[in-house]
């Protein structure tokens, strides 16, 4: 199970404020620019930056709300979804035809050992009653003909008009296929889709959240701050934020630009060298 988001703490850090000095420049460097070296331009340029620090941070804000919604999404799926791969067989099918009521005009009427009986009203008038069935196995499991077979022959013990799989593992395209082909076709529900219903239907709680991190907690990794700056992947970043500090320096004359200019095209050098180094072993 993916177990969120990893990035070093003190990465972010060093990120957050990279940018932020960035953004401030980027305004001061406008005025400047505009107006020359003097006190209203970099006053103008001070408010322009903190406009846009502000607007980054709500754009920030933004974006965190929306991954951390989607998150609890896709560990409460999970969470679901294991909950009836460990579940007796009708607790599994009960709790499959509640994740398919989410999307589908479904009336659930009873339980039994082969699956959830189903009723479901027909777009040319009438009904017609399903058997949803939940096919437990692990992620990495396969669907088999096998159990296609078997399936349609509990929608013959039921006597149902039709038989639903929801596969909690793997749905080869062959075996898809060969559901299409049955007497009565066989709909094949994809472990993608259940994750999706199940994590609309059950988000992760806060309680959820940490019980998961006591699960899978681990020794954090400690490294010196020198190793973390120089990390092959901040290369570019560096050589952007160096470039950019440069050709202020060039339009405005200040040195002021040129000093966090060179450390950071040096940083860019440094990191890249040790790409080079690591591609040789």
């Amino acid at each position: 199970m993916e177990t969120g988001f990893k990035r070093n703490l003190l990465a972010e850090l060093l990120d957050s404020v990279g940018r932020g000095v960035l953004l401030m420049a980027l305004g001061i460097g406008w005025f400047v620019f505009l107006w020359g070296l003097n006190l209203p331009a970099l006053l103008a340029g001070i408010a322009l930056g903190t406009l846009l620090l502000l607007l980054r941070r709500l754009y920030r804000q933004t974006t965190l709300v929306r991954r951390e919604t989607a998150l609890r999404c896709r560990i409460g799926g999970e969470l679901l979804l294991e909950k009836m791969l460990l579940s007796e067989a009708k607790e599994a099918h009960f709790q499959a035809a509640l994740l398919l009521e989410e999307k589908w005009p479904l009336r659930m009427q009873r339980i039994t050992a082969d699956g959830a009986l189903c009723r479901q009203e027909k777009p040319s008038g009438g009904a017609e009653t399903l058997l949803v069935q939940c096919v437990r196995m692990p992620p990495e499991g396969e669907l088999s003909i096998g159990q296609l077979v078997e399936a349609h022959r509990a929608m013959q013990r039921q006597q149902a008009n039709r038989v639903i799989l929801c596969v909690l593992g793997k749905a080869p395209p062959r075996v898809i296929a060969r559901a299409e082909q049955m007497p009565t076709p066989i709909r094949v529900i994809r472990r993608e889709t259940l994750l999706t219903l199940a994590g609309r239907l059950s988000p992760a709680t806060d309680a959820q959240l940490v019980a998961l991190g006591q699960r899978k907690r681990r020794t954090p990794q400690r490294g010196s701050l020198l190793s973390i700056m120089t990390q092959r992947e901040k290369a570019p970043r560096y050589w952007g934020y160096g470039l950019f500090m440069l050709i202020l320096y060039i339009l405005t004359g200040s040195a002021w630009y040129a000093m966090p200019g060179t450390v950071c095209l040096t940083l860019s050098v440094v990191c890249r060298s040790g790409q080079a180094e690591e591609a040789r072993l």
